[in-house]
């Protein structure tokens, strides 16, 4: 696997691979059928997912810890040509273990008459129609489509793994005895059997479920989701859409274009310099003009081809006349129904979705339905569609495709983590609903593709670094204790070496890799010393096989051991050892320590000449032997491992914050893995652009002394702010006391811009974003104070309001206040004043429960401000 995969990535492939382990053995061993789904949003990755679970299954993976299947053949089914050849393309650019020639485009030219182990084949449910040749016997093919995937089930040296891309088509309810052809790929058509494994892949998989749930003979495993909220945070989506749509009824399809150029040179010129400063090869965003289809009586007609040439032609002369360095050959058009297009002075040359984002000739795209599905191009960062209001599932799909960020991570420049769309036929309501859907506000109808981003904006501002606010406020809130939370089930050897990789490559610290391994090696030394006797028992018993043989049984997540009778050992049984090292310690520690204990052998034989061969055997036997001691071998190999790591973190944040963009997503996930809370940098954006409406178009509301801010020095409240009288109550509070002098809405995601303070609910970490911090002047002197409106009554009231207070308790003296706002009593906001140390103590005391909470206001709170009666 060529590319380095996402945190998310990798744990959807891990369990995506258990789940395949364990179907593949279920069909050969007791017959039993699989399906499952991989549910994601749009532009998380899904077929880099995919490409390295299969490259896994057949080459096997030591960063997965998964064996090849040798029977493994996989029919990958995408309901277009087009995008099976992207997707083929794409799995030769990252999944490297897997040969050109094993990725084969299925079609009427295959003869054989099954399908081959260790390949993967690509089919569209086109080419099996009754009247498709795929599907018939001729003198040159003696086998069709149906019986050579007979064939393949039928062979008990093989196992059939079907995906099915885009999983939600293909996979309609049939009428009446009907079913699709996609259906009976899966179900059997009479003639074939079923298919031993299903898997789907799909932004939106309801549909495929309901299908699954009435195909005969399959065990329904659980569907592998991935939360989106981790795809955003991710950096391969855009934060940001934003909707340009008319005010008032009329045909402003020509100044919407002018708009969209305009803007379009504004983003190339920004790229051009944001590529130069960060030293990469410069971005180059594409227009996409999406036109209408043609009436219903024009299809076919001269007429409808005139007209639509004759909207094409207007089109691209308004684009020209607003951007004066238009290339005389960028234009490029996916029209289904049409050749090369000759409008004016322009050669529109036809060509395939899955070639626009490699062809940089292309600038200017003309669409309709070919780019609303599956389409991937990162660089389409400017839409203008002159579709009707009431297509907007077309647009909303097609925005899906325009969400990705081009460089695959987000930049410091907040208009380059946005994509701008234009809609002169679109009414409000539509954009609402559309807006709406895609910020999770409402849910998604079905066929909405799965798009998800942070903001959609219908009337953007700007916002930059207030000049009414001194900076020093701007560096006290950036000074302040945050921590990020502990992963789920971290790993710190993975950790470390994600950062050995990352600080070599940076040159931040010499020789890191070969540093984190001598780390590691030497506690494995230590071990070894003080447990010497057990290791020598243990080496004995692998060398003679009278070993603990390492099984995986199914639904278990730990391999069992079973004795087995005493026989001379070999290099496989010294493997079946060794694996079970590697499953703690993880494949490359295990093998450079092998080595590392090689070459000291070696080194001895050449210094005593009476030593006699070093017996290669018997060194893996006994560094095997760790895995089977009395000994908490992999606590203490990750306890060096999160030392390292975090000595590395801490010494070098000056020269990683200098980094450029491209590599900070690299150390924040690395922050991101750590086991226990460690403390990360606040970082204030210096741009962001928020909305200046709400999704009804109504001006929002606005505050002054904000960090970032309009150029009048006003800041928008977003429009859940706007709707929250405690909020809105809070701000008007504290900037009304004179000593105010900046404050900052902290972002409810947990992210590097927010303050955060991680805290436990039973075992699982969360993550704790207080609303607001305000800075006052104090003497002179500029102190910060948290501010927390959260009612008492929410569910997670009661865990939120006991990791304030702890965090009151350690850093309590870096504050002028912090206070919980948690009731609201005859028109006051009543708080609790968390450094005073009774509070705290009662806090602790308290139950986990609403009551326990609001009776704590009662007794301990105090009026924190009256609500204003505007409000």
């Amino acid at each position: 696997m060529r590319f380095t995969l996402k945190d998310y990535q990798s744990d959807a492939v891990e369990e995506i691979l258990k789940t395949l382990r364990f179907a593949g053995r279920d069909w050969h061993e007791r017959g039993k059928r699989t399906t499952f789904a991989l549910s994601s949003t749009t532009g998380s990755g899904k077929t880099v997912i995919a490409a390295t679970v299969i490259e896994a299954l057949l080459h096997g993976s030591d960063e997965f810890d998964f064996e090849a299947d040798p029977s493994a053949v996989v029919l990958w089914v995408s309901k277009d040509p087009s995008l099976n050849e992207q997707t083929r393309g794409r799995f030769i650019e990252c999944a490297d273990a897997i040969p050109p020639g094993d990725l084969v485009l299925l079609d009427k030219n295959y003869t054989e008459d099954s399908l081959e182990t260790g390949k993967v084949y690509f089919i569209n449910p086109a080419k099996l129609g009754r009247k498709a040749d795929f599907v018939k016997h001729t003198d040159s093919r003696h086998f069709t489509f149906w019986e050579i995937l007979a064939n393949t089930i039928a062979d008990e040296d093989k196992t059939l793994y079907m995906v099915l891309d885009e999983a939600h088509e293909g996979m309609k309810a049939p009428s009446g005895d009907e079913q699709t052809i996609v259906a009976k790929m899966i179900n059997g058509n009479g003639a074939n059997p079923p298919m031993p494994v299903v898997w789907g892949i799909s932004a939106t998989v309801k549909r495929f479920d309901e299908a699954m749930k009435n195909a005969t003979g399959f065990s329904k495993e659980p569907n592998v989701e991935i939360d989106p909220k981790r795809v955003q945070e991710s950096g391969l989506l855009k934060n940001t859409l934003t909707l340009d749509i008319p005010d008032e009824d009329g045909d402003f399809s020509t100044t919407m274009v002018r708009e969209a150029t305009l803007d379009f040179v504004a983003v190339c010129e920004q790229w051009a310099t944001y590529c130069a400063e960060q030293g990469i090869e410069t971005v180059l965003p594409l227009l996409v003009v999406q036109i209408p289809n043609k009436a219903a009586g024009q299809r076919d007609s001269e007429k409808g081809r005139e007209d639509e040439d004759a909207l094409i032609h207007l089109l691209l002369e308004t684009v020209r006349k607003n951007w004066p360095d238009m290339p005389a050959d960028c234009v490029a058009h996916v029209l289904g129904d049409r050749g090369t297009i000759e409008v004016g002075a322009y050669e529109i040359g036809k060509v395939a979705p899955q070639d626009i984002e490699d062809d940089h000739r292309i600038r200017v795209l003309v669409a309709k339905d070919a780019v609303s599905t599956g389409w991937d191009c990162p660089r389409a960062e400017v839409l203008v569609s002159l579709r009707p209001a009431v297509d907007d599932t077309y647009v909303t799909q097609l925005l899906g495709r325009m969400v990705r960020t081009p460089l695959a991570q987000q930049t410091s420049v907040e208009r380059l983590n946005a994509a701008s769309c234009y809609l002169p036929y679109f009414d409000r309501e539509t954009a609402k609903i559309v807006a709406e859907e895609i910020m999770g506000i409402r849910e998604g109808r079905a066929g909405g593709g799965g798009t998800v981003v942070n903001k959609v904006l219908l009337k953007p501002v700007q916002l930059t670094r207030n000049p009414a606010v001194d900076e020093a406020v701007v560096e006290l809130i950036e000074s302040l204790p945050s921590h990020a939370k502990p992963v789920a089930a971290p790993k710190p050897i993975k950790r470390l070496l994600k950062a050995a990789q990352a600080f070599s490559q940076d040159e931040l610290v010499d020789e890191a890799d070969r540093v984190a391994h001598e780390a590691m090696a030497d506690v494995l030394d230590a071990i070894v010393a003080e447990h010497q006797s057990e290791i020598d028992e243990q080496a004995t018993q692998i060398l003679t096989a009278d070993i603990r043989r390492i099984k995986a049984v199914h639904g278990e997540e730990e391999a069992t051991a079973d004795g087995t009778a005493a026989k001379e050992a070999d290099a496989t049984t010294v493997d079946d050892a060794l694996r079970h090292l590697r499953r703690q310690l993880s494949t490359a520690v295990v093998n450079r320590y092998l080595r590392r204990n090689m070459e000291a052998a070696v080194q001895a034989e050449y210094e005593d000449d009476d030593l006699g061969s070093a017996n290669i055997t018997e060194i893996r036997a006994r560094v095997a032997a760790l895995a089977f001691i009395d000994a908490d071998v992999r606590g203490q190999v990750e306890n060096a491992a999160d030392a390292l790591t975090r000595y590395w973190l801490t010494t070098c944040a000056g020269q990683i914050k200098a980094l450029p963009d491209s590599r900070q997503p690299v150390y924040e996930q690395i922050q991101d893995m750590a086991r226990e809370a460690e403390p990360v940098a606040i970082e204030i954006k210096t741009d962001e652009l928020v909305d200046s409406v709400d999704t009804d178009s109504v001006p929002l509301p606005t505050a002054q002394q904000h960090v970032l801010a309009m150029e009048d020095g006003r800041y928008p409240l977003d429009q859940k702010m706007a709707k929250n009288r405690w909020e809105r109550a809070t701000i008007i509070h504290e900037l009304g006391d004179d000593s105010a002098r900046g404050w900052y809405r902290n972002p409810s995601a947990a992210g590097k811009h927010s303050l955060r303070i991680p805290y436990l609910v039973g075992d699982e970490w969360k993550s704790l974003q207080p609303d607001f911090v305000f800075v006052h002047e104090r003497d002179g002197e500029l102190v910060a104070s948290i501010i927390d409106p959260h009612g008492a009554h929410l569910g997670d009231a009661a865990p939120k309001l006991k990791a304030l207070a702890q965090y009151a308790d350690e850093y309590g003296d870096r504050f002028d206040r912090i206070v919980a706002v948690g009731v609201e009593r005859d028109g006051d906001l009543i708080g609790l004043d968390l450094k005073v140390a009774k509070t705290r103590a009662a806090v602790y005391g308290s139950d986990a429960d609403s009551d326990s909470i609001k009776a704590l206001y009662e007794k301990l709170g105090e009026v924190y401000t009256k609500i204003p009666d505007s409000l």
